[in-house]
């Protein structure tokens, strides 16, 4: 968020290449540049154009390739399913040109197995949090029990979909009449949205800030590689409820919005809303398991080879 490097380069000497890559035809001609100036033991490409670029230029050639999908492209619901069925035959195609798939999360190595990567060729690097752990917390114990602050972090995109967030939303306020349900959007997003506070772009302590006055998090994309902003509410003490998508495989019923809502509705009802947000975190705790640069370096050393 504020341009700091990631704790996994911390004591390397990392140095910039500048890669010209304002079309396919100028970044395939300047990577073909790039490779012939430089000898690399690995190339670790990230996303789907490098990805596709580094597949195209290495193969048959000895450099160790890893590919970070970061969502691969063919999981996107905007665009038609001709144009997702061309991403997946692509990615088809191409599979065999990294000598791994480091996914971002064990939903992305689900999708590389299902495209005929090797199991032995596909690993999970974890994504971290972009933030530092906050103080513990169930906020809503120690505010005003009228109010219920819901929030969702990400661009206002088709990506994050805040059309289903705003869906969300209504359900819980037609739900909970005597309760104001208070809601924010923190990211880029219209200088103005029917009954959401849309606070635009935020730097690192503008988030934390943010997400510790909210009261439970909504994350409501469409399609992901590992979304970071769960692993940010999470180290904010946050109870989370996410959207059922293949990024989250094996999600427990109770922490997706889909299944999890009533609940959530149930215990502000009740009054027991402390003990669902207890419930919640140790789920998500649960299923995101440790993330630090430590695994995340030993993750990555394991992909490099």
């Amino acid at each position: 968020m504020d341009g700091a490097p990631a704790p996994i380069w911390q004591g390397l000497d990392v140095r910039h290449i500048r890669w010209d890559a304002a079309s396919p035809v100028t970044a395939l001609r300047d990577l073909r540049r790039i490779l012939g100036a430089h000898r690399f033991d690995v190339i670790h490409a990230h996303s789907s154009y490098p990805g596709a670029y580094v597949r195209l230029l290495r193969a048959g050639r000895r450099t160790r390739v890893v590919y970070t999908p970061h969502c691969y492209a063919f999981l996107r619901t905007d665009v038609s399913p001709v144009l997702r069925s061309a991403f997946r035959l692509s990615e088809r195609l191409l599979a065999g040109g990294a000598s791994m798939v480091a996914a971002c999360g064990p939903g992305e190595r689900i999708e590389a197995l299902a495209l005929g990567v090797p199991g032995e060729r596909t690993t999970v690097v974890p994504n971290l949090p972009s933030i530092l752990p906050g103080e513990d917390r169930a906020r809503r114990g120690a505010g005003d029990p009228s109010v219920l602050r819901v929030g969702m972090l990400g661009r206002w995109a088709p990506q994050k979909d805040p059309d289903y967030f705003l869906g969300r939303v209504e359900h819980l306020r037609a739900a909970l009449p005597a309760v104001t349900v208070a809601a924010t959007w923190i990211g880029d997003g219209p200088s103005s949205a029917p009954r959401v506070r849309v606070t635009g772009w935020a730097a690192r302590d503008d988030v934390r800030a943010e997400l510790a006055e909210l009261d439970v998090y909504f994350h409501t994309a469409a399609w992901e590689g590992f979304p970071i902003a769960i692993l940010d509410a999470a180290a904010m003490g946050l109870p989370i409820l996410a959207r059922r998508i293949p990024a989250l495989p094996d999600l427990p019923d109770e922490v997706t919005l889909e299944g999890g809502a009533g609940s959530l509705i149930s215990a502000v009802r009740s009054g027991g809303f402390a003990p669902w947000s207890t419930r919640n975190r140790a789920m998500w705790a649960d299923y995101l398991g440790p993330r630090d640069p430590i695994s995340q370096r030993r993750a990555l050393e394991r992909a490099w080879g």
